[in-house]
């Protein structure tokens, strides 16, 4: 044993356990999530910190200090526990927020967790060690003695001095967007905050937005409006039009007038935003499906590296038929919840708790903290508003995700297990099934014999992880399909389990068919985000080609088909899930204010940037990763000067205005200053 150790004093002994013990979980969990070995020294300075406040909660000394030392240790442990198999499973980090799905996490999704903990009994087995270490530097006796005031007040001294101190040098690092400072006080971004800080620092800062909240009205940069490039499309030719001058999808709110009246700082600040927004502008596919019927599907783990002409001729056909988007991404890449409220909302949803507050710790994700918000551009409400008949069908249990709330204040009549549909014992449950019991109820005739208008959203669940052919029984169900593929087993799985939403899709289109209504309706198909229990090794595998990139996780695909159409539109522009609702609003005629949508038309006129979910996005020119500050050019694109810290203050704002949107209930704020 290390002779200084020995001759430390108790206090100062204990001190050093925790601060090696804090480093060694956190270097255990940042090699296995990350393969990094490097400490930062922001890591280094806030474990220290940590390690004091822990001792300091173990100056009573005695029996007293030592429970209280086990006690830290088994919480700090299993703490790094959690979020080691949660790494491992979905691919990222948990944040606190998720604690309030609470006993319905582990009550669904108890035998992933299973699974994740025996993948993962390596890396578990080295986060015991400091809990064995405690046991035997405590049968040494090597932290005996009595407390002492002087030795608290020593500690406390020592803690504030490290702990501000480290806060105070923060900028020293500079302060640019996502810099250390950055992250800290203002941009909190969880996978970033790990990277920089640690496990444990980034739980603190996320309970500090839960105990305080917002410490002040967020920055909002206003923007300055300039002239964009246009969008390029190929594959089916566009209409011959006299050239015009394209109206913008807006309405007549006027923000400038509503930002001179306001007295909230937070609602003026939204205001002057907007005001310097001018919206996108229609173009020759405006109105191209208006009247149409709508199907949008969000496909758990969908993939577009499994359709095959042979096996998926009906997702082969969307893919290659309607408009086929070549530089699409999933904005979010590790959570049905936020995949699901960008893609029906076109809104970014909070990724962090440092604006929330306690009040909202059980609204433990962005859908449920609208829960009562106005949502007049989800699509639900936009259908019903014309007089459709709108479904929101998800084959699996009604409140999970709190959707029997969430879903019916988008304006769907709400259908799940225990809500209109019939429970089962399969998992992950069947997508047929789902379509079976309900699309049939909006394919009845009216008195007139007519199928009145509908729209249905469809979240599928058959896709789920894990990839298996033990526990996944839409996989066993469908296992002859890829039996003879020369995949991993692992792989395999996946396409089989995803075999059952290619039954599904066939099985829309031969009750469209058989209901005469096919060539009036309007089928989207895209993902909630990456099937992240594969990797992107596995995914690679699947692709047929090395997808190593960072960016290769949030490739994704967005099919937009009718039968009606003749010809298939390719196009090339940069496009997230966020541009979903505004692109299909546009695509239906719908009316809508494109300034108040975080993404865009995808077939409008103007700069397009797809934005992701960790703060990195793609235009036509470049990839921006924001966890390394990396931007590569593509092809041979030249940034001009300052071009770069402009798009990424572009992308800060429009994650804070979201933000902000969804905590102030900005539509109803606007509807109810500007009378409408």
């Amino acid at each position: 044993m290390n002779l200084s150790f020995v001759r430390a004093k108790p206090p100062l002994r204990r001190f050093l356990f925790f601060f090696a013990s804090i480093l060694w979980l956190e270097e255990v969990v940042r090699f296995s999530a990350l393969g990094s070995l490097i400490p930062t020294v922001w890591l280094v300075l806030f474990s220290a910190s940590a390690a004091l406040f822990c001792t300091l909660l173990c100056a009573a000394g005695g029996r007293l200090g030592q429970t209280v030392s086990y006690l830290l240790t088994a919480a700090l442990t299993l703490f790094y526990a959690a979020q080691r198999v949660y790494e491992h499973i979905f691919d990222s980090f948990f944040s606190l927020s998720q604690l309030g799905m609470g006993a319905a996490a582990l009550d669904s999704f108890g035998t992933e967790a299973a699974l994740g903990i025996r993948e993962c009994l390596l890396s578990l087995a080295l986060l015991l060690l400091p809990l064995f270490a405690l046991i035997w530097l405590d049968a040494a006796g090597m932290f005996r003695g009595k407390g002492s005031l002087k030795a608290a007040l020593a500690l406390s001294a020592a803690f504030l001095l490290v702990h501000f101190g480290s806060v105070l040098c923060l900028p020293l690092g500079g302060t640019q967007n996502y810099s250390a400072y950055d992250l800290y006080h203002d941009t909190f971004v969880l996978q970033m905050s790990v990277k920089q800080f640690g496990v444990l620092t980034s739980a603190r800062l996320e309970a500090r937005g839960l105990l305080f909240g917002a410490k002040k009205t967020p920055s909002i940069i206003v923007p300055t409006q300039t002239t964009v490039e246009s969008t390029e499309t190929q594959g089916e030719e566009l209409p011959t039009v006299p050239e015009k001058e394209w109206a913008y999808n807006i309405t007549d709110t006027d923000f400038a007038a509503l930002a001179a009246s306001e007295t909230d700082d937070r609602l003026r600040a939204l205001h002057e935003y907007f005001a310097a927004q001018s919206g996108t502008r229609q173009n020759e596919y405006t109105g191209m499906f208006e009247g149409y019927n709508l199907i949008l599907l969000c496909c758990e783990s969908f993939s577009p590296y499994l359709v095959d002409e042979t096996r998926t001729p009906a997702l082969y056909k969307m893919a290659n038929e309607g408009f086929v988007f070549t530089d699409y991404y999933n904005t979010i890449c590790d959570n049905t919840s936020n995949g699901e409220y960008c893609l029906c909302l076109g809104l970014l949803p909070d990724l962090s708790l440092l604006g929330r507050g306690w009040q909202s710790f059980y609204d433990f994700n962005s859908f449920t903290a609208a829960k009562d918000n106005a949502l007049p551009y989800a699509l639900g409400n936009q259908y019903r508003a014309l007089g459709a008949r709108t479904y929101a069908v998800h084959n699996y249990f009604c409140d999970y995700y709190g959707r029997d709330k969430t879903h019916p204040n988008m304006g769907y009549e709400f259908k799940a297990i225990f809500r209109g549909m019939k429970k089962t014992n399969d998992w992950p449950t069947s997508d047929v099934s789902m379509v079976e019991q309900t699309l049939p109820d909006l394919l009845t005739p009216d008195e007139n014999g007519e199928i009145p208008p509908f729209h249905a959203y469809y979240l599928t669940f058959s896709g789920h992880m894990y990839y298996n052919f033990t526990s996944n029984d839409m996989a066993i169900k469908n296992r002859a399909v890829s039996e003879d593929l020369p995949y991993s087993t692992a792989v395999k799985a996946y396409i089989s389990c995803q075999q059952e939403l290619e039954y599904a899709l066939e099985t829309v289109n031969a009750q469209l068919e058989a209901a005469g209504v096919a060539d009036k309706t309007l089928i989207v198909l895209t993902a909630d985000h990456y099937p992240y229990n594969l990797g992107l090794e596995k995914l690679s595998e699947l692709a047929g080609k090395p997808l190593d990139d960072e960016f290769d996780k949030y490739r994704g695909a967005l099919y937009i088909w009718s039968p009606s159409m003749q010809a298939p539109v390719t196009v090339d522009t940069p496009c997230c899930t966020l541009d979903v609702l505004p692109t299909l609003s546009n695509l239906l005629g719908l009316t809508y204010d494109s300034r108040l949508l975080t993404g865009s038309d995808i077939l409008s006129d103007g700069a397009h940037i797809a934005i992701l979910g960790d703060r990195s996005f793609v235009t036509d020119k470049l990839y921006f990763d924001a966890q390394t500050g990396e931007a590569t050019p593509r092809g041979d694109a030249v940034l001009q000067e300052g071009e770069l810290d402009s798009l990424t203050t572009e992308v800060k704002n429009k994650f804070t205005v979201a933000t902000e949107m969804l905590y102030t209930d900005y539509f109803a704020a606007i509807a109810e200053k500007s009378g409408e």
